[in-house]
């Protein structure tokens, strides 16, 4: 009897211990997870703040801004992975089917913008063009520069995604209790950095796509897509930028100002007509400076999701682990 006591001790005691390491290792993640969930949000929030509900129109630098959130992102995101030990080549198929997917999506919307920026590429080309045909001062050539003295329109237009968006994101299986049991620990701290990056992502290029082209509906796309933000950290911007992107036309504030000082050249008189083509050759060299800017963040974004996804198959290929065709 004393002995089965002794026994049921021992094993009490390690039962006891292992709870205790389970609580601890739990605690520790957590709080790991609550640093990388702060220093994102802390970055949200101000794009929130700068956002004031005054403002009737969107601006490239505030639209810069956003877009800079995706590789503080992204870097928090590699750092988490770091502290919790838990690299690519370690995770779950489900963890590395959704960050493809992610990734992948994630992508094409890059292509998206980077096509919407082209779009206003060629329009500022061609406004710069009749510039030039006004400085000859012959009448053919005012004459031609009329053409080319049109207001920037930004044109909307449908995504065409290679995957589909609510399916292969397992977005309803983010939420899923039952399944999460099944996941480490580890696991469910990347899901939920991966849900949280989702929402993050999406968010940030519809509110881009949506400035770039003047409409509403890229956001309203992708917001429908991801299932709405709620109990995400983008929804108090979601907020905010609701009146300005879905209730009122939304225009970007350079391309407002160049579209006005189109429409003043175009009916000015002779004496003034010379000083409001200086002012909108200024306009328009300011324009193409944030342009480049924009665009040239968008691709260097491109190439590091693209060099971490090929880095992650490479992986995948390497250990032979079964995987669903999402490459």
């Amino acid at each position: 009897m004393v002995l089965l006591a002794h026994k049921f001790s021992k094993l009490y005691s390690k039962l006891d211990n292992h709870i205790h390491n389970h609580h601890d290792q739990s605690m520790e993640l957590s709080s790991f997870f609550q640093v990388f969930h702060l220093q994102v949000s802390i970055l949200i929030g101000q794009l929130a703040l700068d956002l004031e509900s005054g403002f009737e129109v969107l601006s490239f630098s505030w639209i810069q801004k956003c877009f800079e959130v995706l590789p503080f992102m992204d870097k928090a995101f590699a750092k988490l992975v770091l502290d919790i030990d838990y690299p690519m080549s370690a995770w779950k198929v489900d963890s590395i089917e959704r960050y493809l997917n992610y990734t992948l999506c994630l992508l094409e919307l890059f292509n998206s913008i980077s096509y919407s920026l082209s779009h206003i590429g060629q329009t500022r080309l061609s406004l710069s063009h009749g510039l030039l045909l006004l400085e000859n001062k012959n009448s053919s050539s005012v004459a031609s520069a009329t053409r080319h003295l049109k207001p920037i329109q930004l044109g909307c237009f449908s995504f065409s995604f290679s995957t589909n968006f609510g399916k292969d994101l397992n977005i309803q299986g983010d939420n899923n209790n039952s399944k999460a049991r099944f996941f480490s620990s580890k696991e469910i701290v990347i899901n939920e950095a991966l849900k949280e990056m989702k929402h993050i992502g999406f968010c940030v290029c519809g509110i881009m796509l949506s400035g770039l082209c003047n409409n509403g509906k890229p956001y309203l796309e992708l917001r429908k897509m991801v299932g709405g933000f709620d109990g995400s950290l983008v929804l108090m911007l979601d907020t905010k930028i609701n009146e300005q992107l879905l209730k009122k036309v939304p225009i970007l504030k350079e391309v407002k100002e160049i579209n006005d000082v189109v429409a003043d050249l175009v009916v000015a008189s002779d004496e003034v007509k010379n000083d409001v083509a200086k002012e909108l050759k200024t306009k328009l060299q300011v324009f193409e400076k944030l342009c480049d800017v924009v665009k040239m963040k968008v691709d260097d974004m491109f190439a590091k999701v693209m060099s971490q996804r090929t880095e992650l198959i490479d992986c995948i290929r390497m250990i032979k682990q079964p995987l669903k065709s999402v490459a």
